[in-house]
């Protein structure tokens, strides 16, 4: 599929905010060898590198969100702690099949953790006001890599090189499509709150004295169970639906089933734990593909724990 034109805009570094070094690409194709010939530049180190961002801006503007006109045929996802078995590049074609992306590694990455950014094309721009609605859809499809919410929409990457001391590579995946933004979007949808719920506007410190005051309250411990089989919060109709899949959706589907038992629970005042929740989903992934093999399953459980707790 042919991808459409490519713009990125330069920074000298990460205090740079003059959006002027603005750079045209023919296609996908012409910036990816771009990333190549970068990737094979000896650097000492971050400080010795451009930033890129696929921010385009409005003409004579500074480095900030409210300058942003769009991303510009590209999306670039960072990853820091990603557990896989075998070969990195196989695993993540494997996981990433549907779609075309370069992965080339960070000044940070090791042999025992490789540490890469993952560009995907786009097949249209992503204007302003709908980028944090993609990231969020492209969060979720990718199955968490990445923080959902984003607040910077003129978030910008260090360019590939072969840094000091790290361990550096690039690969690509040609037998996917681009990203279609917008369709992303309408498959992952997501949810506005109109002005912030009550909890959501409250200091950090005092969210947290929130939840672990509504925490507090779940004294129901007369619960049992031996797995997600005979578990009375796991809910059956998204574990039917979630064993359908066939293509792509486990993350997301898997991410609804652990809100479904956090609420299903939490309802009934038992105070579930992040490790219950995940050991149970472990097991339904076991038997349905280990599509969450190499995934910190605790962490994303407790994300959803604290989703909960948030919007009781």
């Amino acid at each position: 599929m042919i991808t459409p034109g490519i713009s990125l805009t330069l920074f000298k570094g990460i205090y740079d905010n003059k959006t002027n070094k603005r750079v045209d690409l023919h296609d996908f194709n012409a910036f990816e060898r771009v990333l190549y010939q970068l990737a094979e530049k000896p650097r000492a180190g971050k400080q010795d590198a451009e930033l890129m961002s696929p921010a385009i801006y409005k003409p004579d503007t500074t480095r900030a969100n409210d300058n942003v006109v769009e991303w510009s045929g590209w999306c670039a996802v960072d990853v820091d702690d990603y557990k896989f078995n075998g070969e990195l590049e196989h695993d993540l074609v494997n996981r990433f099949n549907d779609y075309r992306f370069i992965c080339y590694s960070t000044a940070s990455s090791t042999v025992d953790l490789p540490k890469f950014r993952l560009v995907f094309p786009l097949t249209k721009a992503v204007r302003n006001g709908d980028i944090k609605s993609f990231w969020y859809a492209l969060q979720t499809e990718l199955g968490d890599l990445g923080d959902k919410q984003t607040k910077d929409l003129s978030r910008m990457y260090y360019i590939p090189g072969k840094y000091a001391g790290a361990h550096n590579f690039i690969f690509s995946h040609h037998g996917g499509n681009p990203i279609n933004p917008y369709k992303l979007i309408h498959k992952h949808p997501m949810a506005e709150k109109s002005g912030g719920s009550f909890i959501d506007r409250l200091p950090e410190a005092m969210q947290k004295q929130i939840i672990e005051h509504r925490k507090s309250k779940m004294e129901n411990t007369d619960v049992y169970w031996n797995s997600y089989r005979d578990c009375p919060f796991f809910p059956k109709h998204l574990e039917n639906e979630y064993r359908l899949i066939n293509n792509t959706g486990w993350y997301h589907k898997m991410y609804q089933i652990m809100v479904a038992v956090a609420g299903n629970a939490i309802k009934k005042e038992y105070p579930i734990t992040a490790q219950e929740i995940s050991k149970m989903c472990r097991e339904l992934d076991t038997e349905t593909g280990n599509w969450y093999e190499n995934r910190p399953l605790d962490k994303e459980a407790d994300r959803a724990l604290e989703y909960v707790y948030k919007n009781i």
